[in-house]
């Protein structure tokens, strides 16, 4: 626990470090100091008995001689004027005891030492007592014992240890508390300004700098730290800015975009009828270019919108299990044609894999991916090709095409940038379509990667995360989401020339003849659409309204086959609220076909509820003419749909 607390906090362990080491450099010294001291007395107290048995050696060793023990007291006598004196002890040739001289006062303590057992404080010498014979040669006699009192001492002792001791511990107090007050004085600052930086590293821009007002070292970093936390205030205030410029762009271009298409779904079906009713080839080609133009138009506002979109945060991934055969099948059948009436070989693997991702969204990914090889392949082939690795599938979409420089691989995923297209030519798309790819690839989260050689051809890479696999996989239901632009105020009303243009064909429907009930709230639009399926041999009845509409079926002006309904009919009302009431008023469920040019997620779910056909505006009219033709196929002839409605039965939305 202690460990953790150092390792983490530098106060902590700065503090316990410089305390560890004052002490260690103060403690060492004072003890060696008293060790020394202790020893040093000892010694001299040894050298002082030693220095005594010589002042009376020669005395004490010519009475042991003589046998004189009087003499020999009064050798001994000189020994009480040494300081510490206890006693003196003349021992015979074998150890017996001869003589005993003692300080006096100190006899009384000596003995009860040796009564009680205990070993007196004393410090002893002895010498041996040597004399010539008469024979010349030296000869020990005896041995004299001196013993000095070290009592004295030893208090001195004490006492020096005390006060060194007590000096000792009030310098090592102050010495520490004066570590810490320095050590505090640098670490606690530093921890002040370490939790500041973490709240501001965590988006707390109001937390307060520490000793911003010190003039050292600390202080200049504390400055700095507040420079920097003035910076993140007015970094945050200008990403704010940015994201409300970011989002007010995003709705700038979906309600462009939705305003836009209202007129181009005009365009696409006049033109429509125009070339189909051409009076000679001249004007069947002047529509044919102005719908070539409408096209191109309908193209760049779908792209404008699916940047719009997903620059806003309007696109999430409903991720599930998909089977990647399914997606290849899909892409085949969508673009392989294209790339063969081009003259290019065209390949999707045979390779099954469940795999974790959004159908729609990785096949709108894969096939910008795929429609951008074919635009720059004039020969050869564009393949799509996958191979499992580790825990992740990687489709490639590879191309023989013109390729792309090292030095602008990084440049192709901005808008409108385009390779070997300096003329801007349309044919080659409008330069949105990689760029959108990298705003999907982060939506799903599956990474893209690139690799390209000039006049060789590019691969692009997508890593999909492959799921666990199961005895079985439930077939998944192909399900159009078409781009979704941000709300839009209707156009203004229609000129009186169409305003009046509600009903186009009064009389009851002929044998075979197909019954139609269109409604959107813009007239140019209903107009357009309603002459356009009325040439095509349909009768349509238009409503600018729901009240109109529903006016139109319960007055029995018509027992419609079909509904194509916009969904943003007023402030209130909606197309598949529409749809729903026409459906009970009749007590049948007709096929309907929802269109518009703003349709979100959840407007897309409840379509795929009901069970209604859902198509984004502008609808190619070759497109609603075979949604016309796949809704009423199974209808009898001369009867309206009879599919009795059930309302507590789930719908189902065709696939398309």
């Amino acid at each position: 626990m202690f460990l953790k607390i150092f390792s983490r906090s530098l106060v902590a362990r700065s503090t316990a470090s410089a305390v560890v080491l004052v002490s260690v450099l103060v403690a060492v010294p004072m003890g060696v100091l008293i060790q020394s001291d202790v020893r040093n007395t000892r010694a001299e107290l040894a050298i002082r008995a030693e220095m005594a048995t010589r002042i009376v050696l020669d005395d004490v060793t010519n009475a042991l001689w003589d046998l004189d023990p009087e003499e020999a007291l009064t050798a001994l006598s000189p020994l009480r004027s040494i300081d510490s004196f206890a006693e003196a002890v003349i021992l015979g040739t074998h150890g017996e005891r001869f003589a005993i001289y003692r300080k006096p006062g100190s006899a009384a303590v000596a003995d009860a030492a040796v009564n009680t057992g205990a070993n007196p404080a004393t410090t002893a010498a002895a010498v041996p007592l040597t004399r010539q014979d008469r024979s010349g040669g030296s000869r020990t006699i005896g041995t004299l014992l001196v013993r000095l009192d070290t009592g004295p001492t030893d208090a001195a002792i004490r006492h020096h240890v005390l006060v060194l001791g007590g000096i000792g511990a009030v310098t090592l107090l102050l010495v520490v508390l004066g570590v810490i007050w320095a050590t505090r004085g640098v670490t606690l600052p530093i921890a002040g300004m370490t939790r500041a930086m973490a709240d501001l590293a965590a988006g707390d821009v109001t937390v307060t700098v520490p000793v911003r007002h010190r003039d050292d070292e600390i202080g200049r970093m504390a400055k700095a730290l507040d420079t920097f936390r003035q910076n993140a205030i007015d970094l945050h205030i200008a990403k704010e800015r940015a994201e409300q410029a970011v989002a007010s762009k995003a709705k700038f271009m979906a309600a462009a975009s939705h305003d836009l298409r209202q007129p181009a779904q005009s365009l696409l079906m006049l033109t429509a009828m125009l070339r189909a009713t051409a009076p000679n080839p001249k004007v069947a080609e002047s529509a044919r270019k102005i719908e070539q133009v409408v096209m191109t138009l309908k193209q760049l506002l779908d792209e404008l919108l699916e940047v719009s979109r997903l620059d806003a945060g309007g696109v999430t991934a409903n991720i599930a299990v998909h089977e990647v055969a399914d997606l290849f099948d899909a892409l085949d059948s969508q673009y392989g044609p294209v790339a063969r009436d081009k003259g290019l070989a065209f390949s999707v693997p045979q390779y099954r894999a469940p795999v974790l991702t959004d159908r729609v969204l990785l096949l709108r990914l894969l096939g910008n991916l795929i429609d951008n090889a074919i635009r720059y392949t004039p020969t050869g082939q564009v393949q799509v090709a996958c191979l499992e690795s580790g825990g992740s599938l990687i489709v490639e979409v590879r191309d023989t095409g013109i390729g792309i420089p090292e030095d602008r691989l990084d440049a192709i995923w901005e808008e409108f940038h385009q390779i070997g297209n300096p003329e801007r030519n349309r044919d080659n798309g409008i330069g949105l379509g990689l760029s959108i790819v990298r705003r999907l690839a982060g939506v799903l989260d599956h990474p893209v990667k690139v690799r390209s050689t000039p006049g060789k051809g590019s691969v692009f890479s997508v890593t999909l995360p492959l799921a666990p696999v199961e005895p079985a996989l439930e077939p998944m239901r192909r399900v159009e989401v078409p781009p979704v632009p941000a709300p839009a105020p209707a156009p203004a009303p229609a000129p009186a020339a169409v305003a009046g243009l509600a009903t186009l064909a009064d009389a009851p429907a002929k044998s075979g003849e197909i019954a139609i009930l269109v409604i959107d709230d813009d007239q140019f639009v209903l107009s357009a659409i309603s002459m356009f399926l009325n040439t095509a041999g349909h009768r349509v009845v238009g409503a600018s309204s729901v009240a109109q509409g529903l006016r139109a079926v319960e007055g029995g002006d018509i027992r419609p086959d079909a509904v194509i309904a916009d969904y943003h009919l007023s402030a209130t009302e909606n197309g598949l609220d529409f749809i729903d009431t026409v459906w009970r008023r009749l007590g049948l469920r007709i096929p309907a076909v929802l269109i518009s040019g703003r349709l979100d997620g959840a407007v897309t779910a409840r379509a795929t509820e009901m069970g209604v056909i859902v198509a984004a505006k502008p609808i190619m009219p070759d497109r609603l003419s075979a949604l016309v033709e796949q809704m009423t196929a199974a209808r009898p002839a001369g009867a309206g749909a009879v599919v009795a409605l059930d309302i507590a039965a789930p719908h189902k939305t065709p696939t398309i």
